[in-house]
Parts: C-alpha cells; structure tokens; sequence
C-alpha cells in the first residue's frame, strides 16, 4: 500500500446519473476536489456516464471512462491503469457499494490500492446496521436497537420483541433506498418483500420507531491527525416520520439548548473518531425533545446534499479543504485561495444569518406518484433562502421555490377544515402553504405543534410573518410597513399583489424613501475576521458589503432548484457558459438558489448571489453591479419579458425551447447544425428513440449517433437540414427534425420541424464530438465566434464510434408503475459509446432493454 506522500494518481468513482437522492452536488464537489488535487500534482482519473457533468468536461481524455459506474468496470480500470488510491466518497453511495465490493472481492488488497477518506474495514460497515451498530456499542453511543433477518418468518419471530410500529430497512442496499415504517403485519411483509430484493445480501434489519422525534443532522471534517471541526448543524423542521429529503431544514439549528448541541457535536466527533474518517462526514440523529436523549440513525462519510448545504450556507469551502485532507494534509496546514484568512480551515464556522432549505417535488409531472410525505424520499431538487432572521431566509426559500414567476404564493384556502387536518397529519407537498392556512383559521402553534410535531417555535415565526402580512393589508402603500416587510422576506411582487398595484409602483416607493437592500457577505467567521469571499445575499440594513465588479461584467440568472426536465444539463449548460464568459473577459455574477448547483460553486463565477430569482431581486442586483450582460435562461417567460422592457442588453440563454412554431406529433432523425452567419456546420445526424409503442416526439428520450443510416442518406439528410433553417433563417444551435412521409414507407424522410436544440442533446453532442457547443453558442451571443475559426472545425457525421444517450426516471424511488416516460420526466441520463454491435437498437420495446443496453461494459 503506498503511503499518501507517494500518491500520484487516484480515480475517482462518479456518481452515474441524476437521480432521487442526488442531483449535481457530487459533480460539483467532483470538481473542486480535481482542483485541489491538481495543485498537489497528483492525476486524476474518473469513471461516470452522465453526459451532464462538469467534471468530465475538466479533465483529459485519457483520463476519462465514460462507462457505466460498475464494481467489474473499475476493477477493470484499476487492473489496467494501476492508480495509486480509489476515491469513493463522490460516488455517493453507489462509491460506497462499489469501494465495499472490490474490498470484499480482495482487489483492493491484490491490486495494493489505497482507499482515501476512510479504512476498508469503515467501509465494510457502512449500510451494515448489525456491524455498525455494534462499532458504536463500543463507543456508547446510543443506537436503535436493531435486529437483521432473512425470512419474513424470523421477522415476525422479532415482532414481538419490538413492537409495533416499527422499522424495516434493506441490508446494504444497491440503490439508495429509504426506510419503511410500519404499522403492522401487512405493512412490514411488503416493506420486508421490498427490502430483500433491494439488499446486496437478501437481508434486511428491523428496528424500534422513533417517530416524531427531532432529526438533526451534524457536518464534520476530520484530518489524519484527528483534528475535527463541526462545518454546522442541520436542523429539520417536519419530525423523524418525514424524509430529511423531503423536509424543510433550517442552520443553524433554532431549537436545540446548548447542552443538545454540544451532546450531539461531541458525538458526531466520537464516531468520526472511531471509523477513522479523512474528510467529510455526515450524521442524522432522532432528538428526543422531551428529555434531550438522542440516538444515531445515520451515517454518510460521503458528500451529500446536507453537505452542499452545509457549504453554501456558512461559507466554508468543504470541498476544497477535504481534497488537501484526503492527500494527507492537515486542517492546520490547509492553504485555501483567495479571500480567506490563514486560518479559515482550522476554525469552526460561525454564521450571522439563517439558511433554509425548502425540497421541490415532482408530482406536477407525475401526478400518478402517492404524493404523501413519508420516509421514501420523493423530492428532485431544492431551493434556499438566506436571511438575518428565521422569517426572512424561510420567505425567501418559499419565494425561491417558484410557486408563481410573479413573485406571489399560491392559497390553500378552498381546503375544509377536514381536508387540513388530514393534511396536517399526513403532510403533502404543499406542507408548508397548509401550516400557514392553519394559522389564518386560528389554529395556535401550541395545537399544531401537538399534531404536527413541528416545534412551537417554527409556528411562532410564521405567525409573526402572518401579522406583517395583515399589516400589509392594513396599510396600503405604507413606506413603514414596506420596510418592514422587505426586511423579513416579503417580495416586491408579494406586496403589489396585496396592494393590488404593480412592481413598478413598489419599487418607486421604495427609491423615494431610500429603502434599497444591502448585502451581506456569506463567510464563515461571522464578521470575526476580514474574509473576502464571493458569496452574497440581500438583506434590509445599514452596512453593504457588496460593490460592483467594475467594467465588463455579465449577469447570469440560473434555473434554481433542479427539477424534472432538462434541469440537469442546464446545470451544465450554465456552468460551461460562465467558463466561457471569463475566457472572453468578463466578470461573471451569478443568481441561483439552487445548494447543489455546480455552477455557484465560486471556481465558475467571481461572484454569486443566494436570492430567489424573482424581478425585484435581480433589479436590485443589477442597480448594484450594473452588469454589460444578463443573460436569462430560457423557461423564465415572465422574467423575460420585463427584463426586455428596461435599457439592459439581454440575451437568452439557453434558448427558449417553446418556438412559435407548432411541434411536431413525432420525428425519427435529428440533424443538428450550428448556424452562424454564412455558416451551416453539420454537428451530427442522429436517431431519435421512443421506447414502447407510442412514438411521440414528447417520448424521444433516447439518441443514438451516428444514426444507423447508409453514409449517403446521412449526407443527404444534412443538405436538407441545411436548405430548412435557410428559409427560417435561425441562427445558433439547431436540430431538424425529419419523420417519414404519411402514406410512404419508412425509407422516405421529410423535414417535420426546426427547433433550438435542446439542453440534454446539447450535452451530448459536445460528449460525442468534443466540442464544447454550450461555449460556441455563447461566443456567438456575445460576438466573439470567429468566421474562420468555425471554418476549421471538422465534425465525421460518419463516425464509426456510436454513442447513445438514454434518459433517466424517477419512476422506480417513486414506486409508480415504470412506463416509458416523457421529456418532461426526465431526472438525468447515461452515455456509452461502442461500436454499432455493441450498442444495437434494433428491437427495442421497452426502457429496461434498452437500460441494460446501456449498463452494459463497453
């Protein structure tokens, strides 16, 4: 085994497609710990198939296996390139399974590889309720008792032990999975029938409840010289019962006494003791709130969405200082760039505002998903909000969510008084819109408190945002009043509509009294010390600590929270775009609300703002930063509209994938060009793929390129795409869709639609091609795309190397019927490249063949 002074090459284990449990935060810590490697001179290797990731577009061909994130596929790796260390903590838990299987397999041992972050025999017992349990038994730390079986027979033999209700959890699973409360027999046999198929071992463990309990959760690091710092803590507002996934979570925590705290942090620093962790840890515990006991529920030494939290919501550059942790350095010794002061990695965090973290879900896109909250995790996505007081950061992170464009919330109030107790009880996703309804009807926070098991204190605070709000209403065009609701929260838009006026109208009363915001900078000494980091978000004070970036700069305006649909590849259509936009020489500032985007991670802009995307918000930015450029993405109508109304130059980017043009019913072939001036660049001829019998447009979510076409047809084919945007006269990055003539046989193509290409195929035309198209077409809008340059560029239509791209769904963490499924319930996708054998299309009728297809080695 080599020592960490002798690493010179580590593959990473990606973290394969988006799905529920994560999105883009494993990429984007990806992406810092490359950096950090790189300063240390070390190479890096990663294996992942998600045509989506940053990552991959940072490092070296050969450095690069796009390949399904198998064990047999990095065996295979590490039996060919011989890396001196595995890195499996960005993988998530499928890094975990894999790194558990090459230790069990003996090819760690065989192969002398070094596993960072944390010993093999960690790694045994992490998703081993019986082995971890008995680690921590050792320490004393309190566990739920639980008991591992193998027969639904044995299970009910424990029943009596346990005692309804209880929990049923699979054995080292092989996907993110969730546990399962049950109320009695017929509920703990399906969970049991469930969970043994998920298991790697047919096993699965059973355990006492702890529902209605408080779920905290705690983000450490730690060195190789047992140094640990608590980053915060994380504080869910809904009760164990609610996936953390699928709470709303709130940092610091608001309703822990010092002594909670301290318990908890000094456990967190026991178990990352006792595992021997190097790097980020992460740990959920069931608080008891009526006698302040707690127990261990569990524990991710890996990066997760709580630690992207955790991140972007103290300051603390997790990533960068866990990539020099897991080479051996120690907290002490921890350079980090820029604006930070030498101490910065050896200091706990201290933060002088509030974050809130609100989950999106995505029953609007399948609505056939049970859309209760419970412990199967559902949420896609998320968005944040920051503020000095609990009440403004969780407005914000309401406002964030995007329940209208118009900066407005919708009301609940047609529910009956049965209809929300129901819900009360058994929350759904619009939890947070039926606690302040319960409110208006004059519920008190200590009753819902007894029905809920939310805190009486997190009631106490919507109630105090509700008599504002009657203040409000009380006072039109009240410049007092204004103040004081922009100060805890409430948004331009949210106050037009109670003063039945316009945004304009507020915006005016705001500047005739000099009300603006001000900005606060997001570092983590609270002020203690002059950190000058890029991070900011608005609050309504005296001291502004943000000023212009000076001349030349671009606004971008972000997606925000992931969601289903190309949200994915907007991520790293926006991320690719911000690179481009510093090479050509501007400053780039970004607003997003998303805490797992890659993009606001500072590597891709100099500055970023956490607040909702809403009109006032960017107004006020752009009064702040007066940017040469904003460019906004295109599904914000709403936002584009308004913006286009003002002297700013505005671009749309991504393009709006809405044209005017009606859609086609369906389309076999896509030619996709980059149209520039005089130019038409052929990029590629590709099949579009509807899996099952319907054969949609809305159903092709499945490319394969080159299309399995005789090379002259594919020549053909681009002369017609060509002469078709001619006479539409579009410009940039543009797909013709071709179908076969009615009455005709199949043979016969004709063109069926011209459309900006989109996001997803986008990505994987620049995987294929290796071109980056997100970069040329933002050269193009901002004018710096040279004629002769893109004369120079040779794209083989004619490839022999055949890629396919196949879309992801949710539908298997949702337990809905799996179905062939739409563009717009797509949560990611794989890649795979091979030849025309390997990668065969012919007969595909359903999803799972064409899965296998893809999963399989190349």
């Amino acid at each position: 085994m080599p020592s960490l002074n002798d690493i010179q090459k580590v593959l990473i284990i990606g973290g394969g497609p988006t799905e529920i449990g994560h999105e883009t935060e494993l990429d984007s810590a990806t992406v810092q710990i490359m950096t950090e490697f790189k300063k240390h001179g070390v190479r890096t290797l990663i294996i992942d198939n998600n045509p989506f990731s940053v990552a991959l577009e940072e490092i070296q061909p050969t450095n690069m296996y796009v390949q399904a994130v198998t064990t047999e596929n990095v065996r295979h790796i590490i039996e060919k390139d011989q890396p001196d260390a595995i890195l499996p903590s960005l993988g998530g838990l499928l890094g975990i399974q894999i790194a558990q299987e090459l230790i069990e397999d003996g090819d760690i041992g065989r192969f002398g590889v070094t596993v960072l972050g944390m010993a093999p025999a960690t790694l045994r017992q992490i998703n081993n309720p019986a082995a971890l349990n008995a680690t921590l038994k050792e320490i004393q730390e309190p566990i739920i008792e639980a008991q591992v079986v193998s027969t639904t027979d044995e299970a009910m033999g424990m029943v009596e032990a346990i005692g309804f209700p209880l929990i049923v959890k699979p054995v080292s699973p092989r996907v993110d999975t969730n546990r399962t409360i049950c109320e009695n027999v017929d509920d703990m046999l399906t969970a049991l029938n469930q969970g043994f198929q998920q298991s790697r071992f047919d096993q699965c463990s059973l355990e006492r409840s702890v529902v209605g309990y408080k779920e905290v959760e705690m983000v450490a690091v730690r060195d190789v010289a047992d140094t640990k710092i608590l980053i915060c803590g994380l504080e869910n507002i809904d009760p164990i019962g609610i996936h953390s996934g699928d709470s709303i979570v709130v940092t610091p925590p608001q309703t822990l006494n010092d002594r909670e705290y301290q318990d908890l942090r000094d456990a967190t620093f026991r178990i990352a003791t006792e595992l021997g962790i190097v790097g980020v840890l992460h740990l959920h515990f069931a608080l008891n709130p009526a006698n302040q006991h707690f127990y261990v529920t569990k524990i991710a030494p890996y990066f997760t969405r709580g630690v992207a939290l955790a991140a972007r919501t103290t300051g603390y550059p997790i990533a960068l200082v866990v990539g020099a942790l897991l080479l051996g350095q120690r907290l002490v010794d921890v350079k980090l760039p820029g604006g930070y002061v030498k101490q910065t990695a050896i200091m706990e965090p201290m933060v002088d505002h509030v974050g809130v973290r609100i989950p999106l879900w995505p029953f609007q896109e399948v609505p056939d998903a049970d859309q209760h909250l419970d412990t199967v995790m559902k949420a896609v996505g998320s968005t944040i909000g920051l503020g000095r007081s609990v009440e403004e950061a969780l407005l914000k992170s309401v406002r964030s969510s995007q329940f209208s464009p118009r900066d407005v919330l919708p009301s609940v109030s047609n529910l009956t008084d049965g209809e929300m107790i129901r819900q009360l009880i058994h929350p759904l996703a619009n939890r947070i819109l039926v606690l302040i309804e319960a409110l208006r009807r004059g519920y008190s926070p200590a009753e819902l408190s007894e029905l809920t098991k939310i805190d009486n204190f997190y009631f106490v605070k919507l109630q105090h945002l509700l008599l504002i709000e009657q203040a409000i209403k009380d006072h039109p065009l009240d410049v007092d009043v204004l103040q004081r609701a922009r100060y805890f929260g409430f948004g331009d838009g949210m106050i037009a509509r109670i003063w039945q006026t316009d945004t304009a109208k507020i915006r005016q009363l705001l500047a005739d009294a000099r009300i603006a915001p001000t900005y606060k900078m997001i570092e983590p000494t609270a002020g203690e010390f002059p950190e000058k980091t890029s991070g900011f978000y608005s609050t309504f004070e005296y001291e502004n600590e943000s000023q212009s970036l000076g001349e030349r700069t671009a606004l971008v305006l972000g997606r925000g929270g992931n969601q289903l649909g190309p949200n994915s590849a907007a991520e790293y259509f926006t991320t690719e775009m911000l690179k481009q936009l510093k090479r050509a020489g501007y400053h780039t500032i970004l607003m997003n609300t998303n805490p797992n985007a890659v993009a606001i991670a500072p590597e891709f802009s100099d500055k970023q703002y956490v607040d909702p995307i809403q009109l006032g918000d960017v107004l006020n930015v752009i009064h702040v930063e007066h940017p040469d450029i904003v460019i906004v993405p295109g599904n914000r109508h709403y936002l584009t509209r308004e913006l286009s109304k003002l002297d700013i130059n505005l671009h749309v980017l991504p393009p709006d994938q809405e044209t005017d043009q009606p859609a086609p019913e369906m389309a076999t072939i896509g030619v996709s060009l980059f149209v520039h001036n005089q130019h038409k660049l052929a990029v590629g001829v590709m099949d579009m793929i509807a899996p099952g019998m319907n054969k949609a447009l809305s159903q092709v979510t499945a490319f394969r390129m080159p299309a399995e076409l005789p090379r002259s047809r594919r020549t053909n084919l681009v002369e017609q795409a060509k002469q078709a945007v001619s006479e539409r006269q579009v410009t940039g990055m543009v797909q013709v869709l071709f179908a076969p003539k009615p009455d005709s046989d199949s043979h016969q193509l004709t063109v069926v639609g011209v459309r900006p290409s989109r996001l997803t195929e986008m990505a994987f035309l620049s995987k294929v091609t290796g071109v980056n198209w997100v970069r040329m077409l933002t050269r193009q809008h901002i004018g710096t795309l040279d004629d002769a340059e893109l004369s120079a560029i040779k794209v083989d239509i004619h490839s022999n190397r055949v890629a396919l791209m196949n879309a992801a769904f949710p539908f298997r963490q949702l337990h809905v019927l799996n179905r062939p499924g739409t563009t717009d319930q797509e949560v990611g996708a794989t890649i795979a490249f091979g030849s025309s054998e390997a990668l065969t299309l012919t007969n595909l009728s359903d999803t799972d063949e064409l899965d296998r297809i893809i999963n399989r080695t190349i």
